[in-house]
């Protein structure tokens, strides 16, 4: 009897992570099929306005949060707390494209991150004890990135994700962030 309620809690279990995934694989994948006619090897402008600049305020003595923001220098992910007990933060990166030169920041002992063979994804875990623990990276062909953030073994409330120097907070986690288009030049006939 035992084992048999062992067995379906284990398959609701592993019936209930692949519900989680399925929306980010499902915008991965399409994302794969867009970025297969794409020729450069980094590129990462054009992304919306709300994502660009470093939020004010990531301070490990005053705040709680998952940061993340772009710039010149690429994407940029930061997570902190304001006390020093241990708290954990993981989360997945994907895109159709690739993810860059990715780089820790300030990592600790027992702290991990891992970038895909195949450079579509990175999966990170940090045992965050009240300091910043973060990631660095660029995008090549990346039509989209796909955001998924955990906190001590929970998804993360959106209201604890910060995005951008404006401090814009997702609609929901996971979440998609599209590229936009460049501006495009016309010229007249007149």
């Amino acid at each position: 009897m035992r084992n048999k309620k062992t067995r379906r809690l284990a398959a609701v279990g592993v019936i209930g992570l692949s519900l989680a995934g399925t929306a980010v694989l499902a915008v991965s994948q399409a994302a794969v099929a867009t970025a297969k006619t794409c020729t450069v090897v980094t590129d990462d402008g054009h992304w919306p306005a709300y994502v660009n600049g470093q939020p004010a305020g990531i301070n490990p003595h005053t705040t709680a949060a998952i940061y993340m923001w772009h710039d010149r220098d690429g994407w940029h992910v930061r997570v902190t707390h304001k006390t020093h007990n241990k708290r954990s933060f993981g989360g997945q990166i994907t895109t159709g494209g690739k993810l860059i030169g990715v780089k820790p920041v300030r990592l600790e002992k027992g702290d991990r991150f891992t970038v895909s063979p195949d450079k579509h994804t990175v999966t990170f875990f940090f045992k965050n004890y009240g300091w910043i623990d973060g990631l660095d990276f660029h995008t090549g062909c990346a039509p989209s990135l796909s955001f998924g953030f955990q906190s001590d073994g929970k998804t993360s409330p959106a209201s604890r994700i910060v995005i951008g120097r404006h401090a814009t907070h997702p609609a929901s986690n996971p979440f998609v962030v599209n590229r936009e288009l460049p501006p495009t030049t016309t010229t007249s006939g007149t």
